[in-house]
């Protein structure tokens, strides 16, 4: 697709999808504390509510949608939010880093796609996560696996239609490639469109029942910066885009929710 410092770059012909050759980044990203406490401080900082809760309400209140399963919770911040909101719900959360407990929900640390959980659930949630993933396909898999028949699966990702990749690209032509390198870069494995992200679990007979964009917050996004004043340049910068974004529906963030069909 283009030329990047960190990873090699491309693009699949038939569904448009962008991602990068895992045989070719400058190195794997590290899942400790480093990257909560440092590298992506301000997003573990400003959980999203506002996507928490537009998740939640789309959890059917009925006994069989109670079970649900957080696949890369990070700090279980959605799942604290459902404890919340939701007592009822039965949550489980996994992540490969270490976790704090919790008497409301179950941590479990390890590799979704090698660990065994033994049961299924009705509601598997994975936000920001696919697009770290080096193999979609299976990823895909084992969340079908993990969702029982009728179940829902809530997915959040990049959206690369957004105005903020199209700029990004954009700029790079002439010239100017911090952005395009920013978000491009081995941080992201995978930069999903709506119609890359629809095709990858519709292939695995997912049913699409809903999609929309939104925005992240703009006091989680991390904006790395020489000095004081370039930071708030690029910060006011972000948030005009993200203004333009939300007025064109082109919006840097996406969710999709699918139905496991009943077998």
């Amino acid at each position: 697709m283009a030329a990047h410092p960190e990873c090699a770059l491309y693009r699949c012909t038939s569904c448009g999808h962008a991602f990068s050759d895992t045989q070719v980044v400058a190195g794997v990203e590290q899942y400790d504390d480093d990257y909560y406490d440092k590298d992506h401080q301000r997003w573990f900082e400003n959980p999203n509510i506002g996507l928490f809760a537009r998740i939640a309400a789309m959890i059917p209140n009925e006994r069989e949608f109670s079970r649900v399963l957080d696949v890369g919770c990070g700090r279980g911040d959605f799942l604290r939010y459902l404890a919340r909101v939701r007592p009822g719900l039965a949550l489980t959360g996994i992540d490969v880093a270490k976790l704090e407990p919790s008497e409301s929900i179950r941590f479990l640390r390890g590799d979704i796609l090698s660990a065994s959980l033994g049961e299924s659930f009705d509601i598997v949630v994975s936000l920001a996560v696919i697009e770290h993933v080096a193999d979609v396909r299976k990823f895909a898999r084992r969340l079908r696996e993990l969702c029982r028949p009728g179940g829902l699966i809530v997915v959040m990702t990049v959206n690369e239609a957004s105005l903020m990749y199209w700029l990004a690209r954009t700029l790079r032509r002439v010239g100017f490639s911090r952005a395009f390198d920013r978000l491009y870069g081995q941080h992201h494995l995978n930069h999903f469109t709506h119609n890359s992200l629809r095709a990858l679990w519709t292939s695995r007979n997912l049913q699409p029942l809903r999609h929309f964009t939104h925005n992240g917050l703009l006091a989680a996004t991390d904006i790395p910066a020489s000095s004081m004043l370039s930071a708030f340049v690029l910060r006011c910068g972000v948030a005009g885009i993200m203004v333009a974004g939300k007025i064109l529906n082109r919006m840097y963030l996406q969710t999709a929710v699918y139905r496991n069909p009943i077998r």
